[in-house]
């Protein structure tokens, strides 16, 4: 069988790039451009953009709320969801030295104890002048970066043990390249409102978010794959071997494909797996590619507003397993049966707690602040497991990469999306990836 474009993966970079395939085929007049086979190991497509049904509480694979800032990607929701998409106001807070305080922490100081407010303040005071003054050289790691962008307070009292339990690595080992976009950054006079309980809202990246009004998140992939014909999808089926040179793969069914070009969107490790004509130095670089696993835990409670109000709680104690805990139904109440609430719990990358040990601190923890009462309440409690979770932007992160894409792009293969491309990423920038490979394709001679 041969086709133009070979897609692996059905989340929501493979789900994009069919779509836009298709509609740009048929905006184009040119039904080359639709010729691809999506390859999907599942029995259903959506990927990680999935909702797990039990006894009548919705959840996804921890927290999935698409933030868009891309006009095409909005345009693109707009499409497939209509009004079925809602937009949510973000409610996120921290909680740390037995406060809960307004998300981002570097903003929103006001309600800690005051020997910490002030460490913090006039350490992000000391980091600003030593800036205005020039005396900062080029940040070599997350934390050097974190010391000059926020002062030694704020560093050492959030960003530290909260990242720390995130990468399940030291801030050392992590380059600060990944996350300009994703801290935001506050000036003196936001810092020193915050700090007066001026709160504002609206800082960072993701103040709001949109959100199928029901069903879940999987609401929103299901839709995308009901548009892509089922003639071009191979479900329950995944690569077996892969040969780059010929561009050649064959399938777990038997199939053997031809085709012009390669969408991966599975992890990047995986895809180098399945080549059978890897150059060693290839082979090397792939070998030093680093990701977290995350272990979380899905809970439904007879109990109403389990979190008061909140979305999603930050937890930078290192002395509590997990390190975010969220509240589906707080963002969108058809997520569980009336009276109840669904959340999920993000477990540190580590393997020190068991599952019970990390299910007794939870309730432990929901019990302290009068969020749960008897154990009775808990109506689900389940422990899940995702292989691969938070890339780790290490020291031989940039230079595995160098060896590695090039290679793949003189291939004809395209490694897209989160694990694709081996990124921190957004579900829009996913979306993206698939519209901008379509629109390449569409262009290319």
């Amino acid at each position: 069988m041969d086709v133009r474009t070979l897609i692996f993966g059905g989340g929501l970079t493979g789900l994009s790039t069919a779509y836009h395939l298709d509609a740009l085929a048929a905006q184009h007049g040119a039904p080359g451009l639709g010729s691809y086979l999506l390859v999907e190991k599942d029995e259903r497509l959506g990927g990680l953009t999935r909702t797990e049904v039990l006894r009548g509480y919705h959840f996804d694979h921890t927290g999935h709320w698409l933030h868009l800032r891309h006009a095409e990607c909005k345009a693109f929701v707009r499409d497939i969801m209509g009004d079925d998409m809602i937009q949510v106001a973000r409610k996120s807070r921290i909680w740390s030295h037995g406060c809960l305080t307004h998300f981002p922490f570097q903003q929103n100081l006001h309600g800690l104890p005051l020997p910490i407010v002030y460490e913090c303040l006039q350490g992000a005071i000391d980091a600003a002048l030593c800036e205005a003054r020039g005396e900062f050289k080029d940040p070599t790691d997350f934390r050097d970066f974190c010391m000059q962008r926020f002062g030694k307070g704020i560093t050492e009292q959030f960003m530290v043990p909260y990242n720390t339990k995130l990468w399940g690595c030291k801030p050392e080992e992590i380059t600060p390249d990944w996350c300009t976009r994703f801290l935001p950054r506050p000036n003196i006079a936001q810092i020193t409102a915050g700090a007066l309980g001026l709160v504002d809202d609206q800082a960072g990246y993701n103040a709001s978010f949109v959100y199928p009004r029901e069903g879940g998140i999987e609401a929103f992939a299901s839709r995308i794959a009901a548009r892509i014909p089922a003639a071009k999808v191979a479900l329950a089926t995944h690569p077996v071997a892969i040969d780059f040179g010929a561009r050649l793969c064959r399938l777990s069914d038997g199939r053997e494909i031809r085709y012009e070009r390669l969408v991966s969107s599975i992890p990047l490790p995986e895809l180098l797996k399945l080549a059978t004509d890897l150059p060693q130095p290839v082979r090397d670089a792939a070998a030093k590619l680093r990701c977290t696993s995350l272990r979380y835990l899905n809970y439904g409670i007879a109990r109403p507003n389990v979190l008061d109000d909140i979305q999603w709680l930050y937890m930078p104690d290192p002395k509590l397993p997990f390190y975010r805990i969220g509240s589906f139904s707080n963002a969108v109440p058809s997520l569980a049966p009336p009276g109840c609430s669904s959340l999920y719990v993000e477990v540190a990358n580590d393997r020190e707690s068991t599952d019970d040990e990390v299910k007794a601190s939870v309730r432990d923890f929901l019990r302290s602040q009068g969020w749960l009462g008897g154990e009775a309440e808990i109506e689900v409690e389940e422990v899940r497991h995702i292989k691969y979770g938070y890339v780790i932007f290490d020291a031989h992160y940039f230079a595995a990469k160098a060896t590695i894409f090039p290679y793949l792009e003189g291939s004809g293969v395209h490694s897209l999306g989160r694990y694709g491309a081996w990124v921190y990423a957004s579900m829009e920038d996913a979306l993206w990836d698939g519209l901008q490979y379509a629109k390449g394709l569409a262009s290319a001679p």
